[in-house]
C-alpha cells in the first residue's frame, strides 16, 4: 500500500494540516483549492481512515489525522533536507572522481599532467586513477570518466575524440642481425612478434598507391603492458607495433630501429568516454571539459 501513497498527496495534507485551511495550503503549493482538498480525500481513502473533520469554517484534525501529520512533517522535513544536499553536492567542486584510463606513457605522460592541474585548480576533489588492463565499464565498475583506444562500438556511452597516436614496427639491431628484416607487412608472419592486446596489424602502403592491409600476426610473448612489450624487443625477442610515443627515446638511442618504410602502421584514436546521464555532477563536467582542453593543446 505504502507505493501507491503519492508523495504530494501527503504533502498536501501536512501543509492543509499545517495552516489549518485548504485555501492557504493551495497557495503555498501553487494549485486550487479544490485539487488539495481532492489529494486530502485520495490519502483518506487510500488508508482508509478520516484525517479531517470538516466544516464550512474550519477544519479540525482526527487522532489518526494528528498521528499522520507529526510523523510526516518530520519525514517531509528530512526529505527536503536530503533533496538539499544531494542538489548542493551535484554543483560542488568537491567529492571523488573515478577515472579508468590505459597504463603506460599515455596514462603516465599524458594523463597524469592533465588530473595533476586539474586537481590544482580544485583541491577539494578526490581522483582516483585507474590504471587497470582489462577493459571496464563505466556502470558496473563505477567509473566516472575512462580514456581508450582503438574503435568504439559501444553506444551506451558518449565518446569524445582526445588525439590520434602514430605507431611504429620496430625491433632490435640484434634482432635483425640474427633474423633479418620483413620487407612488407606480409612477412610479419614468418617472425617473432611480441603482442599487446592487437594480434592484427594493419598497414597503408606510403606514397601514390595507399594499398591497405592486414596481417594476423604471431603472439611470441602477449602482454597488454607497454614496457613490456619495449623491453622484449630492445632484450632481441621480437618486432613490436606500439605507439611511437612507447619507443621513441629508445629509436633516438638505437637500441630500436623503424621497420617497413614503405608501410605505414594504423594510428589508433584515443578517446574520452562518459556515460550518458543528463544531469552529471559538476566536478565531472568541469573534469571533461579540462581535458578535452588539455589534449586540444
Amino acid at each position: 500500500m505504502l507505493e501507491s501513497l503519492p508523495l504530494a498527496d501527503i504533502r498536501a495534507f501536512v501543509m492543509t494540516a499545517d495552516h489549518g485551511s485548504f485555501t492557504r495550503a493551495a497557495e503555498q503549493l501553487g494549485v486550487s483549492r479544490s485539487q488539495v482538498s481532492k489529494q486530502v480525500t485520495a490519502l483518506e481513502q487510500a488508508l482508509g481512515v478520516s484525517l479531517m473533520q470538516r466544516s464550512t469554517r474550519s477544519l479540525r484534525l482526527t487522532e489518526s489525522g494528528h498521528l499522520l501529520h507529526a510523523q510526516c512533517r518530520s519525514a517531509l522535513g528530512d526529505i527536503t533536507q536530503i533533496v538539499t544536499l544531494v542538489r548542493e553536492e551535484r554543483n560542488a567542486m568537491r567529492g571523488r572522481l573515478r577515472i579508468n584510463s590505459v597504463g603506460g606513457p599515455i596514462g603516465e605522460r599524458l594523463l597524469a599532467p592533465a588530473v595533476h592541474a586539474f586537481m590544482q585548480t580544485w583541491p577539494q576533489v578526490q581522483v582516483e586513477l585507474d590504471f587497470s588492463s582489462h577493459r571496464v565499464n563505466l556502470i558496473r565498475d563505477d567509473f566516472d570518466i575512462a580514456l581508450r583506444m582503438g574503435a568504439l562500438e559501444d553506444a551506451d556511452f558518449i565518446a569524445r575524440p582526445l588525439m590520434t597516436l602514430p605507431y611504429v614496427v620496430v625491433a632490435s639491431p640484434d634482432y635483425l642481425a640474427r633474423h633479418g628484416a620483413p620487407n612488407t607487412p606480409g612477412e610479419l608472419v614468418d617472425h617473432r612478434c611480441l603482442v599487446g592486446s592487437v594480434s592484427r596489424w594493419s598497414f597503408t602502403a606510403r606514397g601514390a598507391e595507399s594499398r591497405e592491409l592486414q596481417v594476423d600476426v604471431g603472439a611470441q610473448l602477449e602482454c597488454r603492458n607497454g614496457h613490456v612489450l619495449v623491453s622484449g624487443a630492445i632484450a632481441g625477442n621480437g618486432i613490436i607495433r606500439v605507439p611511437r610515443l612507447y619507443c621513441e627515446s629508445a629509436i633516438a638511442r638505437g637500441e630500436l630501429q623503424e621497420l617497413l618504410s614503405d608501410w605505414q602502421p594504423a594510428d589508433v584514436p584515443l578517446s574520452l568516454i562518459y556515460h550518458r546521464e543528463r544531469h552529471r555532477p559538476l566536478r565531472t563536467v568541469r573534469l571533461i571539459e579540462h581535458l578535452l582542453e588539455w589534449f586540444a593543446r
